[in-house]
């Protein structure tokens, strides 16, 4: 989607190069660490055409929802598709001998889970036309944002640095606790 700051992919190499601890990266960690990065982006690129068709969105970052552009309609939901579906293959590209390619792949899997569990709170809390908004408290908004951004936003890039550094995730349940917070 463009127009949009690529901080989430930009937190990727950030991240990486905190946990190097100022040690100069080479070419291949900057490499991998910016294709991290491109996964997480086009991630958020399929969520939002997504969220934009659900929700029946006219403008996304100041220009009309794809979908919304003429001759691309509904197609706009293949496109989101192929958008996700670009990131195993970039993943098994670039990532397949590393050590972390597999955590990698369920990383993705477990924040788009959680990001659509997310988007399912936010569509049947705040259906289109839908008057009663007793639903809609602060609680139930928190935790729309906590999974349907916080995850993939604040959580995704710096677990994904962790696994480029050679960490277990499972070592990091408060960073992860800390991050969605944040993100929250």
């Amino acid at each position: 989607v463009p127009g949009g700051k690529l901080n989430r992919g930009l937190s990727v190499i950030d991240s990486y190069k905190l946990l190097k601890e100022g040690n100069q990266l080479n070419d291949e960690e900057v490499f991998l660490g910016c294709a991290l990065g491109w996964c997480i982006e086009w991630l958020q690129a399929y969520f939002l055409v997504l969220d934009d068709i659900m929700d029946n969105s006219h403008t996304r970052r100041g220009q009309l929802c794809w979908f919304r552009v003429p001759k691309v309609g509904l197609i706009a939901v293949n496109d989101g598709i192929l958008l996700r579906n670009h990131i195993p293959r970039i993943l098994k590209r670039h990532f397949k001998g590393k050590p972390y390619y597999v955590d990698l792949l369920d990383l993705f899997n477990e924040v788009e889970f959680q990001t659509a569990s997310g988007q399912m709170l936010d569509l049947i809390t705040t259906h289109e036309g839908e008057k009663d908004l007793s639903k809609y408290t602060l609680p139930v908004y928190n935790r729309i944002v906590q999974y349907k951004t916080a995850y993939y936003s604040f959580y995704l890039p710096v677990a994904c640095a962790l696994l480029m550094a050679g960490e277990n995730l499972d070592t990091f349940v408060d960073v992860k606790n800390i991050l969605v917070e944040m993100g929250t």
